[in-house]
């Protein structure tokens, strides 16, 4: 069977984002809404290299939040995301619900 790039990041990770934990293993429809890629801890742009102890499985919502911000590891990630999203909220209810925050 041929292997696909990066698959066994995915198989370590067993397809669940390793920031928010969304998993992609029960149903296609639940994989395909992860949009699940492999995600740098420490970019590239930082240094990051492509070692394995430095990919992880991410969804496309973590992926795009963490951006790429510098980062050490999955905890300061994962901080870095809950930031980010106080501030995605804020601004979400500022502009989109018109509710003053």
């Amino acid at each position: 069977m041929k292997k696909y790039p990066n698959q066994e990041i995915y198989e370590r990770d067993n397809f669940t984002c390793q920031y928010c934990g969304w998993s992609g293993v029960e149903d296609f429809e639940k994989w395909n809404r992860g949009w699940l890629a492999i995600d740098h801890i420490k970019p590239r742009t930082h240094g990051g290299g492509d070692n394995h102890d430095n990919l992880v499985v991410a969804c496309h919502t973590c992926n795009s939040v963490k951006a790429a911000t510098d980062c050490n590891s999955i905890e300061e990630g994962k901080e870095i995301i809950r930031l980010k999203n106080i501030e995605r909220k804020k601004w979400f209810n500022k502009h989109v619900l018109k509710k003053i925050t």
